[in-house]
């Protein structure tokens, strides 16, 4: 375990019962909400069958995204020598024929991050369409807007949306965003038009994803929560560049986007 997290393993944020009674809190209302038992009136108007599509996809996205921040023998992370900061490392590790993602091999990076600012300050800023340009690079320069939005409990900044960019047509995300007293994360995955579309009406999409995004955990000081512990994870296919470059190229985003987050919110 890395010094940086023992803490907060060691606190009942990371297995205590607090820890139990919110993520049990968080399914049921998760699935009362997306069932449309109730609607939030920020809401899209989509059918029973599309919220229940979306909804799937993105619990699949966020499935994977775990999976992928995990480290174990067969998914094992080795540090990046050369974007090693003082305060930053970077970790990558290689994968292939994982099941759900894109044929070919992933370079995934990931590194964690301790921030001053409260995990609910950081979460709000990652969470928010219109700071997304300020960190994201495919993003920037670009408008961003939700093309749905499907709340997943009381607590309007838990939610499922599809977001569309300005300079990428062709692509667009799915996100999700889930918060309580004891973490949070903000995920998302490239999905194409016509598989938002189809989820619309309700079709299942058994598609491959591509999942990056953040984990936002209270850091802790003793018994005090004490600033943020801030992970990210990105991961590319590996095409028409060396395995080699591509550590390279997807270190220098995690790395990148970092940097802006912490000058945004510290």
């Amino acid at each position: 375990m890395h010094a940086i997290l023992k803490p907060f393993v060691e606190s009942s944020f990371a297995f205590g019962a607090s820890r139990w009674i919110s993520t049990l809190q968080r399914q049921a209302e998760r699935f009362i909400y997306s069932t449309g038992i109730n609607i939030s009136p920020s809401d899209a108007p989509i059918s029973p069958e599309g919220r229940r599509s979306l909804t799937m996809t993105a619990n699949k996205m966020v499935v994977s995204f775990c999976t992928d921040i995990c480290n174990s023998t067969y998914h094992h992370w080795t540090s990046s020598n050369k974007t090693r900061l003082k305060t930053m490392e970077v970790k990558t590790n290689k994968r292939r024929g994982d099941p759900g993602k894109p044929p070919g091999l992933h370079r995934t990076a990931g590194c964690t991050v301790e921030l001053i600012s409260s995990h609910n300050r950081v979460f709000d800023y990652l969470r928010d369409i219109q700071n997304r340009p300020q960190w994201e690079r495919m993003s920037s320069g670009s408008l961003v807007q939700a093309l749905a939005n499907i709340t997943t409990g009381p607590d309007p900044r838990n939610c499922i949306s599809v977001l569309a960019m300005s300079n990428h047509k062709e692509i667009l995300l799915l996100q999700e965003c889930c918060t309580d007293a004891t973490g949070s994360y903000v995920i998302f995955a490239p999905i194409t038009p016509d598989v938002f579309q189809s989820m619309l009406y309700g079709v299942d999409q058994d598609i491959p994803l591509m999942p990056f995004g953040f984990s936002i955990l209270p850091n802790v000081s003793g018994s005090i929560l004490d600033g943020t512990l801030l992970t990210m994870v990105f991961q590319i296919t590996v095409k028409n560049v060396s395995s080699k470059q591509a550590v390279e190229v997807v270190t220098q985003i995690v790395k990148e986007a970092l940097q802006k987050i912490i000058e945004a919110v510290n």
